[in-house]
């Protein structure tokens, strides 16, 4: 009897995190599409909000400038130094994965960081209106590529602003010590058109996804075990299933007995993810301390 009940308990408890989960989700989800909305209301806009006017919806190719929906993007100048970053970036970025054809996704990304932000678009990555232009025109490709049915094209450009919104929280904003990279990678699952949809609807200030998304809010949500060694198909799992380590918060596994396959591989990295986000938290510490 005690096993039982603590079975019903522990099932009790999955299903209350699961519904809080839920919630959680729905409530930012409201709280994005708020945003989005207040961005092209009648209230004063910042200048870069400005910039990004709500038109009404077409069907034409991304860099098609008869476009009658931006979602959310203002056209800009090829002599735009934002415009001349973004394609730099998405050049050096295609140059490095045809290169290196066993480059994962986060060394093709950093190569292409490396290759730009560095030199001659230094300005761009030190400034956030800049970077946020940026990441808007990405997402507003990749809506347009959504609609026009090429998803691998929508991918990429998502993976690309999740990419900057993960390098501007942690290098302009300091919100956080680490760029996450199971987020970035479950941009770029193949498998998961869910994440893709529901990643780019939520951004844009336009409703334009919101009839593709009724067609794949159903589908299942997947996340990848990070252990190399993991017997499922690809490490693909389903991704309410998969746990983050602990420690760094930055690698998710399918099992515990993945993690512990995997666990002299990761330690070191791992160390290393403790190490900076141990850093990050002393600072933000001693900053609090001095403003009080």
């Amino acid at each position: 009897h005690n096993i039982l009940a603590m079975g019903r308990k522990r099932n009790l408890g999955k299903a209350r995190k699961a519904a809080k989960a839920m919630a959680r989700e729905e409530a930012e989800e409201v709280q994005q599409r708020s945003n989005n909305e207040s961005m092209t209301s009648g209230q004063q806009q910042s200048p870069t909000s400005q910039m990004l006017q709500l038109q009404v919806c077409g069907n034409a190719s991304p860099h098609d400038t008869t476009l009658t929906c931006r979602h959310g993007f203002d056209h800009l100048s090829e002599k735009d130094i934002c415009f001349q970053y973004a394609n730099a970036f998405r050049e050096a970025y295609n140059y490095k994965n045809r290169q290196d054809c066993d480059a994962d996704l986060s060394s093709c990304l950093i190569a292409a960081h490396k290759a730009t932000i560095l030199d001659k678009f230094a300005e761009v990555g030190k400034d956030s209106a800049k970077m946020e232009i940026v990441i808007s025109y990405f997402l507003s490709n990749g809506t347009q590529y959504i609609l026009e049915g090429n998803y691998d094209a929508a991918r990429t450009c998502t993976v690309f602003a999740r990419w900057f919104e993960q390098c501007t929280a942690v290098g302009l904003h300091k919100t956080q010590a680490l760029i996450n990279r199971v987020k970035i990678d479950d941009a770029n699952n193949l498998s998961d058109i869910h994440t893709l949809v529901k990643f780019l609807r939520r951004r844009i200030p336009c409703r334009c996804l919101d009839k593709k998304y009724k067609e794949v809010k159903d589908t299942t949500k997947l996340g990848f075990c990070y252990n190399p060694e993991c017997t499922i198909p690809n490490g693909q799992v389903e991704r309410s299933k998969t746990f983050y380590c602990s420690r760094c918060r930055n690698v998710t596994y399918c099992s515990r007995d993945c993690q512990k396959a995997d666990s002299t591989i990761h330690k070191h990295e791992c160390d290393k993810f403790v190490a900076e986000i141990a850093k990050f938290e002393a600072k933000k510490q001693s900053l609090c301390t001095t403003i009080s």
